[in-house]
């Protein structure tokens, strides 16, 4: 946890970013914020029992937050954005204009711009991308003999194409270009992108797909993907407060938010470099991005894309991916979002697509998973949402035997869980002092009441506990297994 003393100052900064950016909020929309902020909801309730409620302080701190900003988008139009904490810890409070790194959110900005191209017949979705790329090509191996990496499958995940995280660069060192990074080139740190799979054969996520697509669009345009992308849709949208800069301009980098780990540090030069602009390169606010959401949503205009293909990018095309977009729901509850998973930043992008609802949070923390989920269910419960609600379960007391049973240390390629029982209840510890509770659902299985996870508890011949399996969709994932 925060020394009492810092503790104190965010709580300060806290207060005075968040009562700074609603003084032009209407009473009933400040009444509407009020119920949130005091009103933060867990991924779990038991069935029959009082919903336990956080104020969003008390969650930041839980989490060891420092800085969140949050755009509510209802009736087609922006009702309210405000900023809460600071951008480091012990830093300056944040505001609706301070940048946040959006990760696999851009993801949405660099689709809208290839499908204008789509739509002005420069770029066909289902084309060999080999057709448009003049300055590298993918390379054909044996699972592209049949079929062809093509935009529409970069778009929803199934191209194939290798590259599934990036790890980004510290600010002091070199960045690669383009080309050095998709061979592979030092000083390049990712690995080759290369087809690892029959294009069109199944999900692989891919950002290596994505540092494709940005070279394509360079190829196309003749200019630097950040200038095609703000010509194309940001200074359309006015999206002001966005941009693709690795690494961010001095003047922009003033009202930034840096990076944090999980342990509450800053990041070493406050943020890493993605020069991967396509794949995690932009920087923006939830204000702007909520412009992004109102043009899918309201684009009778057609002013970037028109509304056949919008139609196409947010309906199914693989399973849950449309293009750029994951997407589900059904009538007028279809909705599209895109999450900003890691790089000392945690944000997501959730919105409906045809009755101007939606939301967009964005942290400045690799712990910003507890606090986005918590806000959104808030949200999603004052707006009536069906949708990111708390899961209502059944429980089961647990004798005294088989919760000592449950006491102990677990591991997972070198992460430690710890469970401990209080007075009857079930904790799990990691990242020092932080905890979460877990319930039994019967004798082999535990839910977590903040993310919902499930863990089976997995046991030998004997019946002694040998590890804790983690439960996703029905799936069982990984194992921490007991060591002690």
């Amino acid at each position: 946890m925060s020394r009492p003393v810092e503790v104190a100052a965010l709580l300060a900064l806290m207060s005075s970013a968040a009562c700074s950016s609603s003084s032009h909020i209407e009473e009933g929309v400040l009444a509407r914020i009020d119920r949130i902020e005091s009103g933060l909801l867990p991924a779990v309730v038991v069935r029959g029992e009082e919903i336990p409620r956080s104020t969003i302080w008390e969650i930041m701190e839980r989490y060891q937050v420092p800085g969140i900003s949050v755009a509510v988008l209802n009736n087609g139009e922006l009702e309210w954005a405000k900023a809460y904490g600071a951008s480091e810890v012990g830093g300056m409070p944040v505001d609706t204009a301070t940048l946040f790194l959006a990760g696999h959110i851009g993801h949405g900005v660099a689709t809208v711009a290839t499908l204008g191209l789509v739509d002005e017949g420069l770029l066909s979705l289902d084309r060999n991308v080999n057709d448009y790329l003049t300055s590298w090509r993918v390379p054909d191996n044996e699972y592209t003999m049949s079929e062809k990496v093509t935009l529409r499958r970069i778009l929803n995940h199934t191209s194939g194409l290798s590259v599934p995280t990036l790890r980004g660069y510290s600010t002091e060192d070199t960045l690669p270009s383009l080309q050095q990074m998709l061979d592979s080139v030092p000083p390049a740190r990712n690995s080759p992108i290369r087809v690892l799979d029959i294009p069109g054969s199944r999900q692989r996520y891919s950002l290596g797909g994505y540092i494709v697509l940005q070279l394509l669009l360079e190829d196309i345009s003749g200019v630097p993907y950040a200038d095609f992308v703000h010509t194309a849709v940001l200074t359309p949208l006015g999206m002001q407060r966005s941009v693709h800069s690795q690494p961010l301009d001095a003047t922009l980098a003033v009202n930034a938010a840096s990076g944090h780990e999980p342990t509450n540090e800053r990041v070493p030069g406050r943020w890493r470099l993605y020069p991967e602009l396509a794949a995690l390169g932009m920087w923006t606010t939830p204000t702007d991005l909520a412009r992004l959401v109102l043009e899918l949503q309201n684009s009778v205009s057609e002013r970037l894309v028109s509304r056949e293909l919008i139609e196409e990018m947010l309906s199914p095309q693989y399973e849950n991916r449309g293009l750029g977009f994951e997407v589900g729901g059904e009538g007028e509850w279809r909705f599209f979002r895109l999450e900003g998973h890691g790089n000392n930043y945690l944000s997501e992008l959730y919105a409906y697509t045809s009755i101007g609802m939606g939301a967009v949070v964005m942290t400045n923390s690799s712990n910003g998973e507890g606090v986005k989920a918590h806000l959104l269910r808030a949200i999603a419960a004052e707006y009536g949402w069906p949708d990111y609600l708390p899961e209502e379960v059944d429980v089961v007391r647990l004798s005294d035997e088989a919760l000592e049973q449950l006491e102990g240390r677990y591991r997972f390629r070198g992460r430690d869980r710890v469970l401990v029982v209080e007075q009857g209840r079930i904790w799990q510890q990691s990242q020092g002092d932080r905890r979460e509770e877990l319930l039994a659902l019967s004798g082999d299985q535990l839910i977590s009441v903040s993310f919902g996870y499930r863990y089976d508890i997995d046991r030998d011949a004997s019946g002694a506990i040998t590890g804790l399996t983690l439960v996703l969709h029905g799936t069982r994932l990984f194992t921490y297994e007991r060591v002690n």
